[in-house]
Order: structure tokens, then sequence, then C-alpha cells
């Protein structure tokens, strides 16, 4: 799905107005292909087509849940009524279930949001007991059943599927661009079995490649469909952070445009308060300004890499999701340091390239605290520019350290074919996740 629409893309011609007229109806499709994608994910396979997520409930009377048996989509949020004299609860059979509520007196009511697939058993406390011959609670006794109903009864991680961030990138054409973007917050995973709770831009971590040209005048729209304040700050841009930058409140959306003045490879990330909790949950993303007129060696292939911090929760909540962890955040104590969003996903599936062919690698530290020393085993650097401006430029490095929010432009041709693994040389963090290979053939 593109996010950055070209002058050619929204209309062959006509004047300035009905470009613009164009660019919103295309921004809109674009929103509509993120609400609809969002649907899909949440829905996941082996659903009826009539089963979409959305609300259930189930009543208590006469000592009984009724249904006894839901049937619910993954995403559906189930309201227990308690419509008896004496209080109910609502606690799942397996120890450290996710079905946990408290007393529900008569005529109150606890909720529940299934995001997992499984068969959720439950049972009330107080009209309820354990057959250990059986090993089944006999009784008052429920089961909620989750999308296909299995993958079990939610006392473990949420173990989403992960697709492989793709960084590869070229360079777009001259030109007025559209820049759309949608702020939400969903569960990404970020290592085997260990789904984040991750506020994104785009529904991805990190957010989409950027990628425009010197010169090039952006409108920028951000629609924040997320539960909180969210906010864009585009490092490539000059423009007034208390007119622009300014937090977006849920629901919805702020458009700005500006110029792309200066050449480089940038951070854009969302500045609401507080910065910190923002960026380390996954609020962050690369835009690549390309020079008007680039007098650098052609590169065969072109990746962009974003270098991050994530921090986890010890334990996950009653979904099966892991939460960023404010205190190790302010310690720099991270979980894992990543390329991409996921911890060594690159290792499983390399970067490629020909043997002889010129690599260029765009390489950005989203931090948000430690810094990056980006380096390739078995190779060097034989142009590096820093903050991927041309002007600035250096010559045959093994090794170039990257601040938190800065960026640089890296080339290397590779001659003999073999794997060169890429890492931060700070190891402590390179056995957090930031390493990957370039598999040279």
């Amino acid at each position: 799905m593109d996010r950055i629409l070209t002058l050619e893309q929204v209309a062959a011609e006509g004047d300035a107005t009905r470009r613009r007229t164009a660019a919103l109806f295309v921004a809109g499709i674009v929103i509509g292909a993120l609400v609809l994608g969002a649907f899909v994910w949440m829905a996941g396979p082996g659903l009826a087509p009539n089963s979409p997520p959305g609300e259930a409930t189930v009543a208590m009377k006469n000592i009984a849940f009724n249904p006894g048996v839901l049937n619910v989509a993954r995403g559906t949020t189930v309201t227990w009524v308690n419509q008896d004299p004496v209080y109910h609860t609502v606690t799942s059979d397996a120890p450290g279930g996710p079905l946990d509520s408290p007393s529900i007196n008569q005529g109150e009511r606890w909720t529940f949001t299934f995001t997992q697939d499984g068969t959720y058993a439950y049972h009330c406390t107080p009209h309820s007991s354990y057959d250990a011959g059986t090993q089944m609670w006999t009784g008052m006794t429920g089961k909620v059943v989750v999308g296909t109903g299995q993958g079990g009864n939610g006392t473990g991680p949420l173990d989403l599927p992960h697709a492989t961030y793709d960084a590869r990138t070229t360079r777009p054409a001259a030109g007025e661009k559209w820049i759309v973007l949608e702020a939400k917050e969903l569960p990404l995973e970020v290592a085997p079995g260990k789904a984040l709770a991750a506020w994104t831009f785009g529904g991805s971590l990190p957010g989409p490649i950027l990628r425009v040209v010197e010169g090039d005048l952006v409108h920028f729209t951000l629609y924040n469909n997320g539960t909180m304040a969210h906010s864009m700050d585009f490092h490539a841009a000059e423009t007034p952070w208390n007119v622009n930058y300014q937090p977006v409140q849920p629901g919805t959306s702020y458009s700005f445009d500006w110029t792309a003045m200066w050449p480089g490879v940038f951070m854009y990330h969302c500045g609401a308060a507080p910065v910190l909790a923002h960026l380390s949950n996954g609020m962050y993303g690369v835009i690549i300004v390309d020079p008007a007129v680039d007098t650098r060696p052609v590169p065969d292939v072109e990746y962009a890499l974003v270098q991050s911090e994530i921090y986890l929760t010890d334990a996950y909540d009653a979904n099966g999701v892991y939460h960023g962890d404010i205190t190790k955040m302010e310690t720099v104590d991270p979980t894992y340091v990543v390329f991409n969003g996921y911890a060594n996903q690159y290792k499983d599936a390399p970067l490629t390239v020909g043997a002889g062919q010129r690599i260029r690698l765009h390489v950005l530290n989203a931090g948000p605290t430690t810094f990056s020393a980006f380096h390739v085993i078995g190779a060097m650097f034989d142009k590096v520019w820093v903050d991927g401006n041309p002007a600035n430029e250096m010559v045959g490095l093994q090794t170039w350290q990257i601040a938190p929010g800065g960026g640089a432009t890296l080339d290397l041709v590779i001659p003999a074919a073999g794997l060169y693994p890429f890492v931060t040389h700070s190891f402590a963090y390179t056995g957090l996740g930031a390493l990957g290979l370039i598999q040279v053939a």
C-alpha cells in the first residue's frame, strides 16, 4: 500500500486545486485500506464471514451462565451481567488464566476482551466445585470459544505471526508528495513469543520507510485512531514546533505542508509527552531525502535499517501481551536492541546482493537512548555520508557511530561470496537482537 503519492499518481494534468482534491481522495482510500487491514488482522483465519469482532453478553441468572457456551470472533469484548440476588465470579478453570473477575454483585457487570483464538473454560467460585477424579469443574460453569477455538486457554504469552520487515528501498521521482499516516495501537511481535502492546505509525514497527527528493513539497496528514494523543516530528522538516508538532487527539486528524530542504537520512517520530514512552513503544520511522542532483556512485541495491531499543515488562497481561516498561526505559535496561523492529530478523532472512555489487545502507538510530556502533563483519565501508548528506563524505571506515536520532548512509562493495553479519559493535546490545546478515552470492 502506497503511503507516498507522487503528482503523476494523483493526476496527470490539471491545476493545483484539482490535484489537492485528488490527493485527499487517495488519502481516504489509504485510510480505508488501513482500517480494513486492521479488521482482517483481528478476525484471523477460520472465522465465519458474519462473525466480526464486537460485543457479546453473558447473563448470570438462576445460578447459571447463559449462554453456557459462547462463540465469538477474536477481538470481541464480552460482558457478564449478574441478575441474581447473590454475588458471582468469572474465574478461569486453568490456574493463572486470564479470566479473574472480582465479586460481581447483583446488577453489576464485568468485561473482558479476547485477543487470542482459544477455548476459555471458566466457573463461578462460590457456586462450583472441582472434581479431582475427572479434573473438571462442575456446577456454575461456562465456556467462551474464540475464533477457531485452537491456541490454548490464554494462560501463555500471545504468539503472533511475524513477517520480515521489507528493508529494500529505491529513489522516487522528484515532485510534490502526499504522505498519509495513521497512528494506531496494536500488539506486534518483537521476538518469538513476545508480543508488545505497540504504539505505531501505520501498524508496523518501525513505521513505513518514507522517501522524498530534495526540494519536494510534502503534504502530510496524521490520522489518530489510537486511544491517546499522538503527534508527528519530522527531523527532515523546518517548521514551527508550536504549530505543527503538537498533540493530535484520538479520533481527529491534522495536516501540514513542508519542503524537504536538506538531503539525508532523518528520523520521524511521535513527540507527544512523555516522548521516551512513545518512542520506546514504537512510534518512529525513517525518512530519506535524496539529493536533487546525486553525484555519488549509483548503488545496485539499497536497504533502510532502523536500530532501536525495546523495553518489555517482565510479565505479560491477561491477554498474553507485554507492555513497555517505563522504569527500564529510564534506567536504559533494554530487553531487545533490534533492526527494523524484530530481534535478529535478518539472520534467517538475510539482505541479499551480488558479489562486486554496490550496496547502500541507509541507517537510522531511533534510540531512544543508546548509540549505534554500526559495523559489517568481514567488510569495509568505502564511503560513509554523515547524516546521509552527500556533502559529509568519509572514506574507508570500519565502524560508524550514530547518535540517537541520527542517521548515516554507508556504501560497501563486497567482492567475495559469503555471509557478512551486520551488528552494533556495542556488544552488550548485539546479543539482545541487533544482528543480521548480508548474503553475497
